[in-house]
């Protein structure tokens, strides 16, 4: 039988807070707290060993035309700002990665204004993003700590206003591999493992950073440090800025994490305004797709082909490659996909704090062909791109669309936002059906031998009724192949649904 992909079913649109008065509000506390955002002295500050590995200051330039807007999983907004300072820090290791190059013209550099829970305030942190190799670039729009690309290879380190090393965090093609600090160790190097999960290690070795200003660099810091690496069960946790007390979890003022006997006792005096926030895992993309298979067709899809179906004589279309291609033509957005369990369908497309997340069904990943995933991760994307279009006011096609078969298929308690979705959906089944012929032709089982006209067949599936999902929708039925009819075109889709067409697809164990 077959499970329809669906939507939320939303009481009535949202009308979203205007970005750019909120981030005024963030510009005007920059500006007037800026002066204050320095880190309390603290007692292993004294040392001759401090137990920080700390970088040279400087004076932070956001360029406000430059942002990302976003919120945290516990509900806090944040706002990451772009550094226009012509100052950057990176690893030493990158002149081995960037040979004959500046590195500094890869690094990514932003600054993150993460409003407090309640207080009228935003603690900033810094933000850099170290891509792995040339494969890795990444422009700002490409790239944030909410939006980890989904094949991106590199590490994003997170830093205090001040420069003190917060926390690193180590991706390989949009998968998280390991989060670490550091701790700089002049004297005995001792292995230590703080108040961490046990799958943490820590190793010790020279570290340096470089910094270019105005196409020169010099190394400004470069000494032993202890790398606390943690895997695993990490990703699930909260990252605490260690402060040096030792009251949590943190080293304190000696390299074994004992009590520091010989720092000097530091008079009490007022705080200043900013503690440096908790804060979560970055998300990339793809987090929360444990799936071996689905990731790899998710992959596989989002980068497209050079090898792409002419179209030409088919709707007037050249070419038409991998569907993220669609958001691109629309700017950057918020997207994430995820395996879990859903109730009714093969997955679920939803809308959370302004992110647009596909959740595919566990179930249905257990027994689907590879084929029959790969359409359902193109259709679930086509309801993301609609999701995404309705912010958008100068894409008036998408948003005319919607709004005419909103006004046609909304009833009483307005909760027909499937049946809107899906009318609207039917104007990129050609589109749709490219796709899924692209990536069976580049990376599927059959490599692209069914014939178009499977493919084609293929992604009505979804385009149903609410009501009754095993009825075609209106507006689809008029891009049914002549001479086909719905229920033949239901037998060739369950097929692929319940892996039962091992001869045109395999199943994605």
């Amino acid at each position: 039988m077959l499970i329809s992909s669906c939507i939320p079913e939303p009481e009535s649109p949202t009308i979203e807070v205007s970005e750019n008065s909120q981030l005024m509000k963030v510009r005007e506390w920059f500006e007037e707290n800026k002066t204050t955002l320095r880190l309390p002295e603290r007692g292993s500050n004294y040392r001759t060993d401090a137990q920080e590995l700390i970088l040279p200051f400087f004076e932070k330039e956001p360029d406000w035309d430059q942002f990302h807007h976003y919120y945290f999983p516990d509900g806090r907004e944040v706002f990451e700002v772009s550094l226009e300072n012509a100052t950057k820090y990176f690893p030493k290791s990158m002149l081995d990665s960037f040979p004959n190059q500046n590195p500094a013209d890869f690094v990514i550099q932003n600054i993150m204004f993460i409003k407090h829970e309640t207080a009228n305030r935003f603690d900033p942190l810094i933000a850099r993003y170290y891509p792995d190799n040339q494969n890795n670039k990444s422009d700002f729009d490409e790239i944030s700590y909410n939006t980890i690309p989904f094949d991106w290879s590199g590490k994003l380190e997170i830093f205090t206003y001040d420069e003190h090393f917060f926390v690193g965090f180590e991706f390989k093609e949009g998968v998280f591999e390991r989060s670490y600090t550091y701790q700089e160790v002049n004297g005995d190097k001792k292995i230590t493992q703080y108040n961490m999960d046990v799958r943490c290690t820590t190793i010790y070795f020279p570290v340096g950073y470089e910094a270019c200003s105005g196409g020169h660099c010099t190394t400004t810091i470069e000494r032993w440090v202890g790398e606390t690496s943690c895997s695993g069960s990490s990703s699930g946790s909260n990252y605490i800025y260690n402060t040096g007390s030792g009251s949590d979890g943190g080293p304190s003022g000696t390299p074994d994490g004992g009590g520091c006997s010989t720092c000097p006792k530091v008079p009490p005096r007022d705080l200043p305004k900013y503690e440096p926030p908790t804060i979560p895992l970055p998300s990339s993309i793809i987090v929360g797709l444990k799936n071996p298979c689905a990731a790899d067709i998710f992959r596989e899809l989002s980068r497209g082909s050079k090898n792409l179906t002419d179209l030409t004589g088919l709707g007037g279309l050249d070419i038409f490659p991998g569907m993220l291609d669609l958001f691109e033509q629309s700017g950057k957005f918020d997207y994430r996909i995820q395996n879990g369990y859903v109730n009714g369908a093969n997955a679920f497309t939803e809308r959370v704090n302004g992110i647009n997340v596909i959740t595919l069904n566990n179930a249905y990943l257990a027994q689907a062909t590879s084929l029959s995933i790969a359409r359902t991760i193109i259709h679930e994307t086509v309801h993301a791109y609609m999701w995404e279009q309705t912010k958008n006011t100068s894409d008036k096609n998408t948003l005319n669309l919607l709004n005419l078969y909103w006004e046609k298929y909304r009833d009483s308690d307005k909760s027909r936002w499937p049946d809107t979705h899906h009318a609207a959906m039917s104007n990129f089944i050609l589109g749709m059906a490219v796709s899924l012929h692209n990536w069976d032709k580049n990376h599927g089982p059959t490599g692209g031998t069914l014939g178009f006209d499977y493919y084609y067949k293929s992604v009505f599936a979804g385009l149903v009724k609410k009501d009754n999902p095993t009825e075609l929708i209106e507006e689809a039925e008029a891009f049914l192949p002549e001479s086909t009819s719905w229920n033949e075109i239901l037998i060739q889709i369950n097929n692929e649904v319940s892996g039962n067409n091992k001869a045109k697809g395999e199943k994605c164990d």
